[in-house]
């Protein structure tokens, strides 16, 4: 799906500009244009980035294929872009990442996304917004608007996320849960998540930063300003994400240390059972090999002697051992 939004220079703004006017509109000069292209075809990216904008080969290229973090390249006429978002997957643990391609010219900016993402939704929606903000300040502002609104977005999702870990954290220390193949497959995941989390911010920063410092020609000097407070956010952001890396690893640490405690506990009982029933079966061992040999047997008192030892054994070793707080 492909929606462009046109403003003139006089100020008329139209939200569902034609495509097949969109040529002509880009080589008069007059007007700034935002192009959205929701998991486009083949076609589409033939049409718009070929042949109305006749963007570079290689960006094309990049732009129709995922890649795996963050990047920028100036091609003197316009930045090409790729930032990437993260959104939950099946748990509340599982992020995933989602790449969004962003062509940014002196008065267009397109952006290629493969799902729906509600900060260009809600910007796309607010035809108001564009009047004396946004488009009308220009691409680049438009483009930082998109930014920031993706960063809060950000930071709530890390914040969710830093408190599904704390829930891990006390789950594994409630007793039968440390066996429990689910918590654990919740703590791997989230693993997984601050390791995507951290391959996606870490260079996203970077790219930020050069956003701020670098004279691109079709960034504003007035604008670099409002990038660079994006680079602030973006370094408290990858603050977050590796102190959760850590608090992962420390939370799996945790976990398998509390597993092979509980199974030196399981053995321990087990062991205790068996040292406790050695004796006892060496003495029945004896008596009922030799039974036909011993006549003592035939007293009145020779069962019941028999079991007064076992419960002697068996009495002397579990006080033996509750004495040196074995059990």
């Amino acid at each position: 799906m492909v929606r462009i939004f046109y403003r003139h220079a006089s100020g008329t703004l139209v939200r569902n500009f034609p495509l097949h006017q969109l040529a002509a509109a880009v080589r008069e000069g007059n007007a700034n244009f935002w192009v959205d292209m929701l998991n486009p075809t083949e076609a589409e990216y033939t049409e718009i980035l070929q042949t109305i904008f006749a963007f570079h080969p290689l960006a094309v290229e990049d732009a129709a294929k995922s890649l795996l973090v963050p990047k920028i390249n100036d091609y003197r006429r316009y930045l090409f872009l790729v930032i990437h978002s993260v959104y939950y997957g099946t748990k509340p643990v599982d992020l995933i990442s989602s790449e969004m391609d962003v062509f940014l010219g002196s008065n267009y900016l397109v952006t290629i996304h493969d799902r729906e993402m509600s900060a260009i939704d809600e910007l796309w929606q607010n035809e108001s917004f564009h009047r004396d903000e946004g488009l009308a300040q220009g691409p680049a502002m438009l483009f930082y608007e998109l930014l920031d609104r993706q960063v809060e977005r950000f930071m709530r999702l890390l914040d969710q996320f830093e408190v599904e870990l704390e829930r891990l954290g006390d789950l594994i220390f409630q007793r039968g849960n440390v066996s429990d193949e689910s918590l654990l497959d919740d703590i791997l995941t989230a693993k997984s998540s601050a390791l995507r989390l951290a391959r996606v911010l870490v260079p996203q920063r970077d790219l930020m930063l050069r956003l701020a410092n670098n004279e691109h020609s079709v960034i504003p000097g007035g604008t670099r300003v409002y990038f660079a407070d994006i680079h602030d956010h973006m370094v408290r952001m990858v603050g977050l994400v590796e102190g959760m890396q850590e608090l992962v690893r420390s939370t799996v640490d945790i976990y398998l240390a509390l597993a092979n405690n509980r199974m030196n506990e399981i053995m321990k009982v087990l062991t205790i059972i068996s040292t406790i029933f050695i004796p006892l079966s060496f003495v029945a061992g004896i008596y009922g090999m030799n039974f036909l040999f011993m006549p003592e047997l035939n007293h009145p008192w020779a069962y019941p002697l028999v079991w007064v030892i076992f419960i002697v054994i068996a009495g002397t070793l579990l006080s033996y051992f509750r004495k040196w707080r074995w059990i």
